[in-house]
């Protein structure tokens, strides 16, 4: 399901009307706009909530802090969702969340053999999502 574009032949203009995440891989993106950095503002957003709520109010922080941004951003340093105490699926959630508002995500991991990687192997927060399960375009 999840598709790989190759950037040169993407255009950003491209994206908008998308109803599914773009995913730029590889280091920073040249997308056009600038990129919010969300960290922050879901750390805060989570840190509001007993420990043992969170997992279960991952999607609807993270929806709150994109209600406050502009259609079609580019979103940058997420990476509180990775926290290993958190069972949630990030890229199901990016799906899902898209499909109420379009944006695009500057993966901070690397995108190889149609996989994307969150932090390195051996490390608790350590993920692999293969690009085939989800409604994705990554553009590598």
């Amino acid at each position: 399901m999840g598709k790989v574009i190759n950037r040169v032949s993407f255009a950003s203009a491209q994206s908008s009307g998308i109803l599914k995440p773009i995913i730029y891989c590889g280091g920073i993106a040249d997308t056009g706009q600038e990129a919010e950095s969300i960290n922050i503002e879901l750390a805060k957003e989570l840190e509001a909530l007993r420990p043992k709520r969170r997992t279960m109010h991952l999607e609807m922080c993270f929806n709150r802090v994109l209600d406050g941004l502009p259609d079609n951003v580019v979103i940058k340093d997420f990476d509180v969702i990775f926290n290993p105490a958190y069972k949630v699926d990030v890229l199901k959630m990016f799906v899902a969340t898209c499909k109420r508002k379009p944006f695009s995500v500057i993966w901070p991991g690397k995108y190889e053999d149609g996989k994307l990687f969150y932090a390195e192997e051996g490390y608790p927060d350590h993920k692999v999502f293969d690009i085939n399960n989800y409604d994705v375009t990554c553009v590598i």
